[in-house]
């Protein structure tokens, strides 16, 4: 399937944490008015579907990221003129940086393909409570590996892609301990990981949860470096 695709990159520095208030800002200047750029339907609450409007940190700058529909109501932003935005205390006037479309045939392959994925949410309290109590660092890994293959399936039925091949994902390395970020008042694990998949993913394509402010954003990786560090996710902090 070929996916429309809209990579816009603006000039302006941002830190991680400063993704969901570049979020709220851009949603602010357009006056809450298109839904795909929040994912709220006023009174009938949360659209529950994948995000084609994604806000990013990609080399340490605002970005947004677009897929399918999303890449036609992005134009309504640049319609606005509103580049003012504000960022809790600070202010940002935005500064186009580069715009990047492109058209990309998402699906499955004889082959594998090596990707990076940072700051990845995996983990809801239902499911945390079961990788808690898995001792083997095998099992980990395994249901690890289960929620990023459901994590993509989810992901293309989010775009309209259906998948009847079989998927495979095989975590290759994991980049430093796991740690815990907070999203919405909610403490969760994230983790920063390398893995491998017969399913071409796009560029900065979100996985996960929370991928419209940031999280779990997968890039293509070069280098296959096997199983790397197997003992981080097994020494990380409860609290």
């Amino acid at each position: 399937m070929k996916i429309p695709l809209l990579n816009i990159r603006f000039a302006n520095d941002l830190s991680p944490h400063e993704v969901p208030l570049f979020r709220g800002a851009v949603v602010a200047a357009l006056d809450n008015k298109l839904l795909l750029f929040h994912n709220h339907n006023g009174d009938e609450g949360l659209r529950y579907r994948y995000p084609l409007i994604q806000y990013k940190r990609i080399g340490g700058r605002a970005a947004i990221v677009c897929i399918g529909e999303g890449t036609e109501q992005i134009g309504e932003l640049f319609a606005t003129s509103r580049y003012d935005l504000k960022l809790g205390e600070r202010s940002m006037s935005l500064e186009l940086d580069t715009v990047q479309p492109m058209t990309y045939n998402m699906q499955v392959w004889q082959q594998l393909f090596a990707y990076r994925i940072t700051r990845w949410l995996p983990l809801n309290s239902a499911n945390y409570a079961k990788f808690r109590q898995l001792e083997s660092l095998a099992d980990r890994y395994a249901m690890l590996e289960g929620l990023l293959t459901a994590n993509i399936l989810s992901m293309a039925k989010g775009i309209g892609l259906r998948m009847d091949e079989r998927i495979e994902c095989h975590i290759t390395a994991m980049s430093g301990d796991p740690s815990w970020v907070r999203v919405k008042g909610v403490k969760v694990l994230a983790f920063n990981l390398e893995f491998s998949s017969n399913v071409s993913l796009p560029p900065y394509i979100g996985l996960g949860k929370h991928v419209s402010l940031g999280f779990g954003v997968v890039t293509r990786h070069r280098v296959h470096r096997g199983h790397g560090n197997m003992e981080s996710i097994k020494h990380f902090k409860e609290n």
